[in-house]
C-alpha cells in the first residue's frame, strides 16, 4: 500500500501539564531508594545496623532496579511535552541507578558462568538460612572451666548403609551464637550424603586466643571418635568455617603446635573450606578495607582484636604471626577452598588473594571463589546468587576431595 506524501501522520499528544508535573515529581521521588542504597553500600557504616542494611541491599539489589526503571519511564514520558534540564536530569539519574542496581547481579552471573554454576531467579526470595526442616542431635563434647561445649550432629534425611564423609563446621560471629548458626546449610550438606558436625568453642578469650583453637582441635578429636556411631567415616573429614570460624578451621588443621583442650587424638583433615576469613594478622598484612577504617566500627573492631591477642601487633608480633595461617602453609597442607566476599567490610580481598598465591607456591590443591559485590556473611541469604554459586562450588570441591 502506498502512503500519500501530503498525508501527515498524527503525533502522540503531549501529556497534560498536570500529568507531566506528577510524572516528574514521581520520577524524582523514585531516585531516592537507589541513592539511599548507594550510600549504604559505598559509605562507611555508622552502626552495626547500617552494615546489616548494606548487606541486605547487596543481597536484594535486583529489586532496586524496579523503582529506577519506573522513574526512567516517567521521566521519558514527561519529556514528550518538551525536554528540560529537569526531565533530562531525572532520566539520566534513574538510568544510572538502573545500571547500578544490575551491576552486583550481572557480576555474580558472570562468576557463575565461570564456575559452571546454575542460577535460579526463582530461588532469589527463598528466605534466610536460619531455619531448616529438622532438628539436630546435640552432644556435649567437652567441659572446660565449668562450661559445656556442644556440637550438633546433622545426618542425611535418608541415610544409606555405607560410611559417609564428615564435615565439621566452625561458626564465626561472637560467643553468644549457637553452634548451628545457619542450619539450612547443615541440612543441605548432610543431604548431599555427608554427616555434619557443628561445633561450639570458647570465643577468643581475652589474651588467650589459642584456647579457641584448642577447643576446635578437641572437637575434631571427638568427631573422629564418634563419627562411625552417626554413620560417618573418621578417615574422611573436611573442616569448614565462616569468618572467625574459617580462621579457626585453618589454624586447627594447618599446624599442630596448639594441643587440643581435651585428651584426644586429633585427625588430619582431608580438606578445608574457609569463608571470608582473614589469614594474615601480621604487620605486613593488607590494611583493613577503607570503609572499616573510616567507620566508627573500626575502632571497636581493632580494640576487640587487640584484646583477644593481648595488645597491638607492634607489641606482640609473635602472637599475631602465630595466628596467621598464611605462615603455616606447606606442601602437606590439606586441600583448601577459599571463599572471598568481594565487598567485605571486615577482610580486604587482597588478604585472601595472597593466601591463595601462597597455596599455589606450595603446591597445595586449592580453589578460590571470589564473589564480586558480596558482603561478609552473605550466606545468611539462602537464595542469594552468591549463596547459589557457593553451594555449587563447595559441593564440587568436597566431592573431589572427600
Amino acid at each position: 500500500m502506498r502512503i500519500r506524501k501530503d498525508v501527515v501522520m498524527p503525533d502522540t499528544p503531549p501529556p497534560h501539564p498536570r500529568l507531566r508535573r506528577a510524572a516528574l515529581i514521581s520520577s524524582g521521588l523514585l531516585t531516592l531508594p537507589g541513592v539511599a542504597a548507594l550510600a549504604l553500600v559505598l559509605a562507611p557504616p555508622l552502626s552495626w545496623e547500617g552494615w546489616q542494611y548494606a548487606l541486605l541491599t547487596l543481597e536484594f539489589s535486583l529489586f532496586l532496579a524496579l523503582p529506577a526503571l519506573l522513574g526512567l519511564l516517567l521521566a521519558l514520558s514527561a519529556g514528550r511535552g518538551g525536554r528540560t534540564r529537569v526531565t533530562t536530569g531525572f532520566a539520566t539519574v534513574n538510568a544510572l541507578l538502573l545500571i547500578t542496581a544490575l551491576v552486583p547481579s550481572a557480576s555474580l552471573w558472570n562468576t557463575a558462568r565461570a564456575e559452571g554454576a546454575p542460577l535460579s531467579l526463582g530461588e532469589y526470595t527463598a528466605g534466610p538460612a536460619t531455619s531448616t526442616d529438622r532438628e539436630p542431635t546435640t552432644l556435649t563434647y567437652h567441659r572446660v572451666d565449668g562450661e559445656e561445649l556442644l556440637m550438633d550432629v546433622w545426618e542425611p534425611a535418608s541415610p544409606g548403609t555405607e560410611p559417609l564423609p564428615v564435615v565439621v563446621n566452625v561458626h564465626g560471629g561472637a560467643d553468644d551464637l549457637p553452634q548451628s548458626l545457619l542450619p539450612r546449610w547443615d541440612t543441605w550438606l548432610a543431604d548431599g550424603d555427608r554427616v555434619v558436625f557443628d561445633v561450639d568453642y570458647r570465643f577468643f578469650p581475652d589474651g588467650a586466643w589459642e584456647e579457641s583453637v584448642a577447643d576446635v582441635r578437641c572437637a575434631l578429636g571427638r568427631v573422629r571418635e564418634q563419627a562411625a556411631e552417626h554413620g560417618g567415616d573418621p578417615e574422611r573429614i573436611a573442616v569448614t568455617g565462616q569468618s572467625a570460624g574459617g580462621l579457626l578451621a585453618l589454624l586447627a588443621t594447618y599446624d599442630d603446635r596448639i594441643p587440643p583442650s581435651c585428651d584426644t587424638e586429633v585427625p588430619e583433615a582431608t580438606a578445608v573450606v574457609a569463608w571470608y576469613s582473614a589469614t594474615d594478622g601480621t604487620a605486613d598484612a593488607p590494611e583493613v578495607p577503607w570503609r572499616q577504617r573510616r567507620s566508627p566500627l573500626g575502632d571497636e573492631l581493632l580494640e576487640s582484636s587487640e584484646r583477644m591477642v593481648g595488645g597491638p601487633v607492634t607489641e606482640f608480633p609473635e602472637e599475631y604471626e602465630a595466628m596467621s595461617p598464611i605462615l603455616d602453609v606447606t606442601g602437606d597442607s590439606p586441600a583448601t577452598l577459599v571463599v572471598t566476599a568481594g565487598h567485605d567490610l571486615f577482610v580486604d580481598p587482597e588478604d585472601n588473594r595472597r593466601f591463595v598465591a601462597r597455596l599455589a607456591e606450595a603446591g597445595v590443591p586449592h580453589r578460590h571463589l571470589e564473589l564480586p559485590w558480596t558482603e561478609h556473611m552473605f550466606d545468611f541469604n539462602w537464595g542469594g546468587l552468591a549463596s547459589q554459586i557457593t553451594r555449587h562450588t563447595i559441593d564440587d570441591f568436597l566431592t573431589e576431595h572427600l
